[in-house]
């Protein structure tokens, strides 16, 4: 197949597009001009075409001949800070015209996956969500500029499937981590929850703060690990993805019927808890940790992959204790490069 990958430099679009080239595909990537990043994917065998998301006929050039397109090219959080307009110009006007060009692409086309995030859903009510969430369990509302384009964009790949019977499949990804990353992350660690109650001026925030003081001075200046539970003790709970996990879902989900005009939630195999997953952590790193309730809202919620699952075989492998134990390993040998597609 030709399949075009627009974001393809980015973390999640480089192991799609080396997945895809492995296994026999022709792979065109839609970039910025001027990426950094570009030359790796061409050394890799990835054909490069330079372009604004925002251009129809820079879409229209990249997607001329193509039977596939992975619409990953997105301004996100991590990469910004973005301003409203650039949401909309290259989230928003971006898909029209990636959906426009997969029109325009008649029956040549077979998929057409535009990317969306868990951002579009509001997950961190005040006592967290005790049932699993599916792809319709919650409104889509979303104060955010990232989340609302992202609404926005699910919306697009609806009226072209339903009005013009395009090919077209919307992927969902929780919290993306990366070989590596699961040991950085900031909700892991006590500094970020110090940082956070030191502006509380609340009688339960400054109490909060006092004890967090406390567990860090255990810590004589050195890093610790918490265990965040909310103000009634229930541990906070999760539920993230690999990196490997999205290349497996696309992988699976590329020109499967089953998929057309639907909305998939991705993550990983199972969720966690803080409870479970800190104190292994700490074993494997020997980094100390302690345990606080936090009057503040928790992280409580875990996804629902049934559709994925039953629709195209989604089968995601990597529990947070295997990142854990890969990402040891992949910082001892001094990370980089794009990580193995799967395990």
């Amino acid at each position: 197949m030709k399949v075009l990958i627009t974001g393809i430099t980015g973390r999640v679009g480089a192991n799609v597009a080396q997945n895809f080239l492995e296994r026999g595909h022709d792979v065109r990537g839609f970039v910025w001009p001027g990426d950094r990043q570009a030359e790796k994917m061409r050394l890799i065998g990835a054909e490069i075409v330079a372009g604004d998301l925002a251009d129809s006929t820079d879409v229209r050039t990249a997607a001329h001949g193509q039977e596939v397109i992975l619409h990953l090219g997105a301004a996100f959080q991590a990469g910004g800070p973005f301003t409203p307009e650039q949401y909309m110009d290259t989230n928003v006007k971006g898909t029209f015209n990636v959906l426009e060009a997969a029109l325009g692409l008649g029956d040549r086309l077979k998929h057409v996956i535009v990317t969306s995030t868990d951002a579009t859903m509001f997950k961190y009510p005040p006592t967290g969500i005790d049932d699993p969430i599916a792809e319709d369990s919650l409104p889509l509302v979303t104060t955010d500029w990232y989340g609302y384009s992202k609404v926005l964009c699910e919306s697009l790949a609806s009226r072209y499937y339903r009005h013009d019977q395009l090919r077209a499949t919307v992927i969902r990804f929780a919290n993306v981590w990366g070989a590596g990353e699961i040991l950085k992350f900031p909700s892991f660690h006590l500094s970020t929850f110090l940082n956070q109650f030191e502006k509380r001026t609340d009688a339960a925030g400054q109490a909060a703060f006092e004890k967090l003081k406390a567990e860090d001075a255990k810590s004589n200046g050195g890093p610790r690990l918490i265990v965040a539970r909310d103000a009634n003790g229930r541990s906070w709970k999760k539920h993230n993805i690999e990196v490997r996990d999205i290349v497996h879902a696309y992988e699976q989900a590329v020109g499967n019927p089953n998929t057309f005009g639907n909305v998939y939630q991705i993550g990983a195999k199972e969720p966690f808890t803080w409870a479970e997953l800190i104190p292994y952590m700490s074993e494997k790193t020997g980094i100390p940790y302690s345990v606080v309730d936090l009057p503040a809202t928790p992280n409580y919620y875990e996804y629902d992959l049934s559709a994925a699952r039953n629709d195209f075989g989604y089968d995601p492998q990597l529990s947070v204790f295997d990142m854990v134990d890969e990402a040891i390993r992949y910082n001892s040998e001094g990370g980089g490069g794009i990580i193995p597609t799967r395990v």
